[in-house]
């Protein structure tokens, strides 16, 4: 009983969320002594409006912690970050110390039974002095609601952040979001990495 009061709560929170977002580690160079002044911010996302609004919101994040930074999207539109060099060279161009990157590194849809409810009606109340054929009656006024399963997608995504320099990474974060529509799943994911990004300690 217990169980299927557990799986029905988690199926409840599922329908009736839009997304949530856990942060699932945080990793720091711990000889990472730079904090840096000018980061670039890329974000890899086939839709270019959600890459502007992730890359957007996670810069004014960046300002809020100390230090200056640049949307990717905004300021090298036409530039392939795919290609190493090429990426390398823009980035000094822009004169970045530091840049973020957010990628996408998994995706799995689970399922969440709802088990199914019975409703006896008349089964309690009324009065108590009628006759045994009404409670006999009662017994056969029942309602079934048959369980069903709910499909969700969990994405995992990581937050990383580079020495422009060296080109090494000093710090990275792993964030699981449960989701209905990727919408939902975007303003999850930039609500929940505000706090480690500005916790890193590595903005100035």
């Amino acid at each position: 009983m217990k169980t299927r009061f557990l799986l029905l709560c988690v199926a409840v929170l599922l329908l009736t969320s839009c997304a949530s977002t856990e942060v699932m580690n945080t990793w720091k160079d711990d000889t990472q002594s730079q904090q840096f002044t000018n980061v670039l911010v890329v974000v890899v996302n086939k839709v270019p409006a959600y890459r502007t609004l992730i890359e957007n919101e996670l810069v004014n994040i960046i300002k809020k912690s100390g230090a200056d930074a640049k949307s990717a999207a905004a300021i090298l539109p036409n530039t392939d970050l795919t290609d190493e060099a090429t990426a390398s060279s823009a980035t000094r161009d822009t004169g970045a110390d530091g840049v973020m990157v957010v990628r996408l590194v998994d995706t799995t849809k689970e399922q969440v039974y709802t088990p199914g409810t019975t409703y006896v009606q008349g089964a309690y109340g009324g009065r108590y002095n009628r006759g045994w054929q009404g409670y006999y009656n009662s017994g056969y006024r029942v309602t079934n609601t048959p369980g069903y399963y709910s499909e969700y997608k969990v994405s995992t995504v990581e937050t990383a952040i580079f020495d422009a320099a060296t080109n090494k990474r000093v710090w990275s974060t792993i964030t699981s979001t449960t989701e209905a529509r990727e919408i939902d799943a975007i303003k999850s994911f930039l609500k929940a990495i505000r706090k480690p990004i500005q916790e890193s300690g590595l903005f100035q």
